[in-house]
């Protein structure tokens, strides 16, 4: 069967992001074994190869040849051969090897990885001293089908890409894509030898690259990824996988309640319909504390709500019930979260506790070091604890990264030795400065590249709070496969902060409008990155009915 390179195309996020194998090919040369692995304490790696679904139309070989090849941890090649059904390779002994095989000299069985997958990132791993590997090789399935636009204005000859992400279980993973040009008003047909796949489980999606005149859409006719967007293809292949792109639109709803307690609780219950392990409850008459709150709360699948200093509103105090988690963390002393709310959770009966610090840079350290282990994360998120707009955008980013946010004052000259020491213990790949020097000191940025606690430190900052939110999104894209956005007013706190944790679970993002309008630029972003369905955090009285049809200005 013909077939096209099948190039692996990554993915940000919630989702997993993996290389897919190419199609089938001849065996390259052998390299000769570094003086380093023949120094390693070798064992040997034994399996066998067998095709999956071989039948009268595509009979397996009678003496089939296959390449091997095994990679350690970091997708080294360590060891590769051409072979017949039964191998056995001299592998370094003592740690996790990954082994991937295919038939040589054919298209009509697909490369695969040993725990019978295309993605390395989902295959098993052995260190070939306690098991033979078996390795089924998955059939490949011609697709086929149309497209059909609508005509737009100014668009004579759309292009689009058929996307076809391979399905395990709740995992989406994008396996190979095929451009295709469109005809508006007319079907145009895709060739079947442009996707050649391996069988098993898709989402088959439509998306036009760079920035869209036409929605996306899921095979059949979906507009959204839900669980009737994923289709078998099964060995004999699939025809019929047709598109009917619309002109792009946005849906517009909003998340709002009577107060900033009232919409939080909208928004976690718009997020967590079956509960949540951990909630979070910090003052909403102030940010700081939920803003390193936020992404902890992410990480452990939990929320994160808001409550009057003074009491718990009768709101919140339903919706805690309802969440019902295993554990409440009220961040903030007594001046944030006074001792008589702090009772009145306890009265719940949930076990609860008080995370705080002596300000409210020693309260995130706390945060952070209760939630995000001593480890090495990719990157920290230093924001500064004097402001709330640089870093309202980046909770939904951190949070899904699993990576914490971590206030300081950026007016100091240096960075303070209790805050080195939190990020020290964190050892991360990089610090993300957000905001420019007004925000956090070019001082404390040499201070931080001096200290080398990290590999690299790297500030995000735009000419303004809507320049460096749209940046943040940028720089930390929202997961491909993704629709929802997130819109908060610029001017305030409250509305935003609960939603951290929804939009992480998510993968959305959260962009900033002005209260009458949107900023034509972040319109911009949000269509460039095929993001249609807009939800509004607060009333009409925070952002207005000119933000929900979406004017620009």
């Amino acid at each position: 069967m013909p077939a096209r390179s099948l190039a692996a195309i990554g993915v940000s996020a919630l989702l997993l992001t993996g290389l897919a194998a190419g199609p089938a090919v001849a065996a390259p040369d052998l390299p000769g074994t570094s003086a380093a692995q023949e120094a390693a304490a070798e064992v040997v790696l034994s399996g066998t190869i067998a095709l999956r679904d071989a039948d009268e139309e595509h009979p397996a070989p009678a003496d089939p040849s296959f390449y091997v090849q095994v990679q350690d941890a970091e997708g080294d090649v360590v060891a590769e051969a051409s072979t017949g059904a039964d191998f056995s390779l001299p592998v370094p002994g003592g740690e996790p090897l990954t082994v991937r095989a295919n038939l040589i000299g054919s298209d009509d069985w697909y490369p695969t990885w040993f725990g019978d997958t295309p993605i390395a990132e989902a295959a098993r791993t052995t260190r070939g001293t306690d098991e033979s590997v078996a390795i089924s090789l998955l059939r490949t399935a011609e697709l086929s089908g149309s497209i059909t636009a609508d005509a737009v204005p100014g668009v004579s000859s759309p292009s689009f890409d058929v996307q076809a992400w391979w399905v395990d279980g709740g995992t989406y993973t994008l396996l190979d894509s095929v451009p295709v040009t469109g005809a508006p008003g007319a079907a145009r047909a895709w060739d079947p030898s442009d996707l050649a796949l391996p069988a098993g489980d898709y989402l088959l999606r439509l998306v036009e690259p760079g920035y869209p005149a036409y929605d996306d859409q899921y095979f059949s006719r979906l507009a959204r990824l839900d669980e009737r967007a994923v289709v078998s293809v099964p060995p004999g292949g699939r025809s019929g996988i047709d598109f009917f792109p619309s002109a792009y639109s946005s849906d517009v709803a909003r998340l709002a309640g009577t107060d900033r307690y009232a919409t939080a609780v909208a928004v976690t219950a718009s997020g967590f319909a079956d509960g949540a392990p951990v909630v979070y409850l910090a003052s909403g008459a102030n940010w700081p504390d939920a803003l390193s709150a936020g992404p902890a709360a992410a990480k452990q699948g939990g929320a994160l709500l808001l409550t009057d200093p003074s009491v718990l509103p009768a709101v919140v105090a339903d919706e805690l019930r309802r969440l019902a988690p295993q554990r409440i963390v009220v961040v903030g002393s007594a001046l944030s979260v006074s001792e008589s709310v702090l009772q009145q959770v306890k009265a719940l009966g949930i076990p609860t506790e008080r995370i705080e610090g002596v300000d409210r840079y020693d309260t995130s350290r706390r945060i952070v070091e209760d939630a995000f282990p001593d480890g090495s994360y990719e990157n920290v998120f230093v924001a500064t604890g004097t402001n709330f707009p640089d870093a309202l955008s980046v909770a939904p980013i951190a949070g899904r990264r699993a990576e914490p946010v971590l206030l300081v004052d950026g007016a100091r000259s240096r960075l303070d030795q209790p805050t080195r020491d939190t990020l020290a213990g964190l050892d991360p790949s990089s610090v993300q400065l957000l905001g420019g020097a007004p925000s956090i000191s070019t001082a404390v940025e040499a201070d931080l590249r001096a200290a080398k606690i990290a590999d690299t430190v790297s500030r995000i900052a735009g000419t303004d709070r809507h320049d460096t939110s749209r940046h943040l999104n940028d720089v930390f894209p929202p997961s491909e496969l993704g629709d929802t956005v997130y819109l908060a007013t610029a001017t305030g706190f409250a509305d935003a902060l609960a939603v951290g944790p929804v939009a992480a679970k998510q993968g959305a993002p959260l962009y900033l409008s002005e209260p009458t309008c949107l900023p034509r630029s972040t319109r911009v972003k949000m269509q460039g990155h095929d993001l249609d369905q807009v939800l509004l955090l607060g009333s009409p009285l925070t952002l207005s009915a000119q933000v929900r049809s979406l004017s620009a200005c």
